[in-house]
């Protein structure tokens, strides 16, 4: 999917971000010669050129990808100035968390292979973020680290082995190849809070996700070395994760214990993007046991992040209360639980994301999206 494949969207930009004009002058700095016509519309051609009613109508011709600014108000109101930009939807952040667990060493249980679930990880996640590294930042934290003790301080710290940035994926996978299956436990749950601390200071105003791949149940609750205690303390993190925006994929190497499998379907519902539809006996997680598997659900998951509702707004609304988002001609009610509807994804106002329903629309790519700034106190219409 390429970014130009969303459909064209429209801004209207309040008189506090650029200069306003007295009515009659709403579009003659463009960059573009505008003709008048008959009724005072305003024609900047075709091919994907801005086409503008006086009055505050809009609409576009041809192309894809140019951002409308419509002219704002009725009579007696002041006007606000034309910007046009080319915006795309904001590429995706993934931190791939990988399990480096001794374990990994192993090959499947009940295959005759030899292969161990390590090597069968390794080309399998290198090959896909190779494949994605135009559309996805990846950034890489293993765990845990080092060789010591199972279990004790240190073994998961704020350190990220690749840092998230763009076209960064050859690093990424350099890293993944240099990385050795020799830590002691599965400090799952510790590992996610440290992922979610680094994502948090990754202002780039990209939506973020967590990707765990991992071939068992956690063993460690911080500290304490008890599954029974660090299943629960695992999934608490990822729900925590998704809470603070950061949505989490579980990919389970050749996981077959049941106690092991019931842990990730639960890690896997919390992070709130689980697999298997409505079906509450459903494996939850996306359960991998050959490189091909491995590669079908990597495939899969960056698919998923790569249909983005993430916009950024450059430059932020002049008057962040007073913007309309439209999803096929449709205002959609801004929302601040982050479930149905949009919302800014920073203080800032620099970008905004829809969710829902209004989001399943976008990625269909079958209708436009509309963002349009209104004046300050003066709603857009």
């Amino acid at each position: 999917m390429t970014h130009t494949s969303f459909a064209l969207f429209a801004m209207m930009l309040g008189c506090g971000a650029i200069a306003c004009s007295a009515s009659g002058e709403d579009a003659t700095t463009r960059d573009q010669h505008p003709t008048t016509q008959a009724g005072g519309a305003t024609n900047l051609g075709s091919g994907g050129a801005v086409v503008a009613a006086a009055g505050g109508a809009s609409s576009t011709s041809g192309g894809t990808g140019t951002i409308t600014v419509p002219i704002g108000g009725g009579a007696g109101e002041e006007n606000c100035g034309f910007q046009n930009f080319n915006l795309n939807p904001v590429p995706a952040d993934v931190l791939l968390v990988l399990d480096r667990s001794a374990s990994m060493e192993d090959p499947p249980d009940g295959s005759s292979s030899t292969t161990s679930k390590w090597d069968l990880v390794v080309p399998a996640v290198n090959e896909v973020i190779a494949q994605t590294g135009s559309h996805v930042s990846w950034g890489l934290k293993s765990f845990p680290e080092g060789e010591g003790s199972e279990c004790v301080a240190g073994s998961v710290t704020s350190k990220v082995d690749v840092a998230i940035a763009d076209a960064d994926a050859a690093e990424v996978v350099a890293q993944v190849t240099a990385t050795t299956p020799k830590g002691n436990g599965t400090p799952t749950g510790d590992a996610i809070s440290a992922a979610v601390t680094y994502l948090q200071g990754v202002s780039n105003g990209h939506k973020k996700y967590l990707l765990l791949a991992t071939d068992g149940e956690p063993s460690c609750a911080g500290t304490t070395k008890d599954s029974t205690k660090a299943r629960p303390y695992a999934v608490k993190a990822v729900a925590a994760a998704l809470s603070a925006g950061s949505p989490t994929y579980v990919v389970g190497v050749a996981t077959t214990k049941a106690t092991a499998s019931q842990a990730l379907n639960d890690m896997a519902t919390a992070g709130g993007v689980a697999t298997g539809g409505g079906n509450p006996l459903a494996t939850r997680y996306y359960l991998a046991s050959t490189k091909a598997d491995l590669v079908a659900a990597l495939q899969t998951i960056t698919g998923d992040v790569q249909k983005t509702c993430v916009f950024n707004l450059d430059p932020p609304p002049p008057a962040p209360d007073f913007i309309a988002v439209k999803v096929s001609g449709t205002a959609i009610a801004r929302d601040p639980n982050s479930q149905e509807g949009w919302q800014y994804t920073n203080a800032a106002h620099t970008a905004l994301e829809v969710y829902g329903a209004a989001c399943t629309t976008i990625q269909s790519m079958a209708d436009k999206v509309e963002i349009i700034y209104g004046c300050l106190g003066v709603p857009p219409r």
